[in-house]
């Protein structure tokens, strides 16, 4: 009775294990590039234990390399075959460029690797209720928000490797965060509830 007791506890771990995964999708083609837009965009921020797909859009023969540096190494075939898909399921804290050999001006990209639990799950009822700006900036980040019932927020700053760097409780009478003392660089922002059951992750640059 123990062992099954045991072995029921360890099922259902795993699957709330498996279940807080996520799959990004990358369309791989020309100009899949940082700034290009809907699944075209090279540059995604994941967790550890994340996978991102690469899939082949069109007929050009491509492939995915890890450039030197990179915190994993990864290497897809060459194909030319639309729809061809290579995966990388990501296991460490860490940033990770990449290239197609054959392009590497017009396809490339970053997968930046945060801790577990760092990208949390939008839980706010109204999630355009809270704004943020100005976005980028160099001294003070402004976190209006308009909720029902709540007068106080928790704000944490991660860097991209998932490292906190400032926390702050904000009101609606200071909801300003000073950032001025970070490097330049791009940031997570988890906004959560007081209580914790409701939070929402925004990103930041730091110029």
């Amino acid at each position: 009775m123990i062992k099954k007791l045991l072995f029921i506890t360890l099922f259902f771990a795993s699957v709330t294990l498996v279940a807080q995964t996520n799959t990004i999708t990358i369309e791989w083609r020309f100009n899949s590039i940082p700034t290009a837009s809907g699944d075209a965009k090279s540059s995604r921020t994941i967790e550890v234990g994340d996978t991102v797909i690469w899939r082949w859009i069109g007929d050009d023969s491509h492939n995915v390399i890890s450039k030197e540096g990179s915190n994993e190494s990864f290497e897809s075939s060459y194909s030319s075959t639309s729809g061809f898909k290579f995966s990388k399921t990501f296991t460490s804290v860490g940033t990770n460029d990449y290239v197609c050999s054959p392009h590497s001006s017009i396809m490339f990209g970053t997968i930046s690797v945060v801790a577990e639990g760092t990208l949390s799950i939008d839980t706010f009822d109204a999630l355009g209720t809270i704004n943020m700006y100005p976005n980028p900036t160099n001294a003070n980040l402004t976190i209006d928000f308009q909720i029902q019932d709540i007068e106080k927020l928790n704000v944490k700053v991660f860097n991209l490797l998932g490292k906190e760097m400032l926390t702050k409780q904000i009101s609606k009478n200071d909801s300003s965060v000073k950032v001025s003392n970070l490097n330049d660089g791009i940031y997570i922002v988890r906004i959560t509830s007081l209580n914790g059951q409701n939070s929402i992750t925004k990103r930041f640059v730091k110029n």
